[in-house]
């Protein structure tokens, strides 16, 4: 069906947009940065929330029943058809966005000094919330893990924060080391988060397994996702939670309701649309995903010394760039010399300085264009003409 191809916008289209990603490009800048994508919304969201438009329906959404309930089960039913693991519509809770739920978990399950692991490099967001509600928190590297030696340097820990798939990596975690993960916690007496909002992002043949499908981790793990990132619903702000134990569900919901809530009734209904009707959408688009997956990694390995993991998830692609001529300030020297908003490794950590985030989820013509002015911006930065001043033709003139 023709309404089941992802459409991705051109330049004129998106340089008209109020979001995030594009409203700060300057002219002639292309961003590559924030983590939406440049695609048209699928057709059954769209035809959701025109329905609402046309019977002007937008007030709240009935937190007793109707929708949310409706939301509820479709979680349920889409963890078992899709992923594989039985969820409880009793023990789900909506909110509007992840990061919140990760701030009402810190606070349900931990005191200010308790430690939280995390992987570095880490989602800027999390690393914020993890200090500024005064924890402590502890990194251990994006890898596969056999023992719980390797978690050796991970200390005393209250909260695990996991991101299953990976953001910025992209790495999918395995189930060896998900059930590590999940020793660490019981000999802990710790809490499992994990954001699992790029679930339905994962590259073939890779596959998603959710935290909440191991064992071990079952029944201390709070699982959360939304529909944001497959369908480029982000500002709708609706994000769906489903606790392992009742025991952590209760405690979770004794926070004041109008903390831990707000999702509203267009984030509502467009996440049932997405995830009741859209699976043949996002099957597409994973597909146009792949191949630009597949197109970045052929520009990298034309640039000897920049270095990449084909992420097995998402549409990120996390550039070691630490050996080229860019490698003290890469993002914000490839936004001079090449007009490119990339998002900075630091950002991820301090460790991280030397890397960017490329957001390669966008359509073939803009990624091509995005990896010429990146490929221009470091090959002349090793050219005597361009540390004399000359200039490079695949570059952008100066702003």
């Amino acid at each position: 069906m023709t309404g089941d191809r992802p459409r991705f916008l051109p330049e004129a289209s998106l340089r008209s947009r109020t979001s995030l990603k594009w409203s700060r490009a300057l002219p002639g800048e292309i961003p590559a940065d924030i983590a939406e994508l440049d695609v048209e919304i699928a057709p059954v969201v769209h035809h959701a929330l025109s329905a609402h438009l046309a019977g002007h329906d937008f007030g709240y959404p009935d937190y007793t029943g109707g929708t949310p309930r409706r939301l509820a089960e479709l979680f349920a039913e889409r963890a078992e058809r899709k992923h594989g693991w039985r969820a409880d519509p009793g023990r789900v809770d909506t909110c509007a966005q992840i990061v919140q739920a990760l701030c009402c978990a810190l606070l349900a399950f931990t005191r200010p000094g308790d430690a939280v692991v995390t992987h570095a490099p880490t989602y800027p967001p999390f690393l914020k919330a993890i200090r500024q509600l005064d924890r402590r928190c502890v990194t251990i590297p994006v890898r596969d893990l056999e023992t719980l030696a390797d978690l050796h340097d991970a200390g005393r820990a209250r909260m695990v924060v996991l991101c299953q798939p990976h953001n910025p990596t992209g790495h999918v975690f395995g189930r060896r080391t998900l059930e590590v993960l999940g020793e660490f916690a019981e000999s802990h007496d710790a809490v499992v988060f994990s954001d699992e909002i790029h679930q339905d992002l994962v590259h073939a043949p890779h596959r998603h397994l959710s935290a909440a499908a191991i064992p071990v981790l079952a029944d201390r793990t709070i699982v959360f996702t939304s529909a944001a990132k497959t369908f480029n619903i982000a500002g709708l702000r609706c994000a769906v939670g489903h606790f392992g134990a009742k025991t952590l569900y209760e405690r979770y919901t004794r926070l004041p309701w109008h903390l831990r809530s707000g999702a509203g009734l267009l984030g509502i209904a467009a996440t049932i649309a997405a995830w009741d009707k859209g699976d043949a959408w996002a099957d597409e688009l994973r597909a146009r995903l792949s191949r630009n997956r597949a197109t970045v990694d052929a520009a990298v390995r034309a640039m000897p010394a920049v270095r990449w993991t084909p992420p097995p998830a998402t549409y990120l692609a996390w550039l070691d760039l630490r050996r080229t001529c860019l490698s003290r300030r890469p993002a914000d020297s490839l936004r001079d010399l090449a007009a490119l908003r990339l998002q900075r490794g630091r950002d991820f950590g301090d460790d991280f300085t030397g890397f960017v985030r490329l957001n390669f989820g966008t359509s073939e013509e803009t990624l091509s264009l995005i990896l010429r002015r990146m490929t221009a911006a470091i090959t002349a930065g090793e050219q005597p003409a361009a540390r004399d001043g000359g200039a490079h033709p695949g570059l952008p003139r100066k702003r």
